[in-house]
């Protein structure tokens, strides 16, 4: 199974964007009421990728008195953005106010987590993502860069047309085949898979998918705008 085919396969686990997800929880070890907090989030944030594994799988098993005191050190480190405490806070329902771009940076970090459940989480996040803050996906698309082929099948399969100019423009210059292939999911998605174009071709062939599907595109746009016009304004509205 390829890497595209496997992500669709986990968004459609995802059922509908906003869901709340049912997720198995390894049971909390036992842990002393004086926990270290601070000394846990240093090992966290530490270079040590083992120490911080350890910690934050003991961070994220706190709960009632400790996870209050984990919550209150919080507080000291309001502008700590590291993606690995961010997690730890989201597992906590505690995650800051964040910019568009860092939600989107965070949630495809997160959809690595070998974890399953960390990953569907944030790929319900990141289908979110495509209705309240669109433009910020269709721009990853655009610009390319890690995790574009997961955002551009998000796109695709929450039928986020507005993106069609976008994953056109990557589907030209895909710069790896996964990426080609997730962006090509996403327009048959989006268009009918009798229109989704070709993944392995010759430059111009690849040229030519894309050039007859931007010239569909453009004339379902004009077409609606007629059927729009025709039809006038509904009585009653402004």
């Amino acid at each position: 199974m390829t890497t595209t085919l496997a992500l669709l396969g986990l968004l459609a686990a995802c059922g509908t964007p906003g869901q709340d997800l049912r997720v198995d929880v390894t049971p909390a070890p036992v842990l002393p009421v004086s926990y270290p907090v601070g000394e846990e989030v240093g090992r966290l944030l530490s270079s040590d990728p083992s120490a911080s594994e350890g910690a934050e799988a003991r961070l994220i098993a706190l709960d009632g008195e400790r996870r209050d005191q984990l919550l209150s050190y919080a507080k000291t480190l309001p502008r700590e953005r590291d993606l690995r405490w961010l997690h730890v806070l989201d597992e906590h329902h505690a995650l800051p106010q964040l910019t568009a771009d860092e939600r989107m940076e965070f949630l495809l970090w997160k959809t690595a987590k070998p974890e399953r459940s960390y990953a569907m989480k944030a790929q319900s996040g990141l289908m979110d993502m495509a209705t309240s803050a669109p433009q910020t996906l269709i721009a990853r698309v655009r610009e390319g860069g890690p995790g574009t082929d997961i955002v551009a099948v998000v796109l695709g399969v929450t039928g986020t047309r507005q993106a069609v100019p976008a994953l056109l423009d990557r589907y030209r210059d895909a710069r790896t085949r996964q990426e080609r292939e997730a962006v090509s999911e996403a327009l048959g998605m989006l268009w009918g898979t009798g229109r989704k174009p070709r993944v392995v071709g010759a430059p111009a062939e690849i040229a030519r998918d894309a050039d007859m599907l931007e010239a569909w595109y453009r004339e379902q746009l004009e077409l609606e705008a007629e059927a729009a016009a025709a039809t006038g304004p509904v009585e009653g509205s402004p």
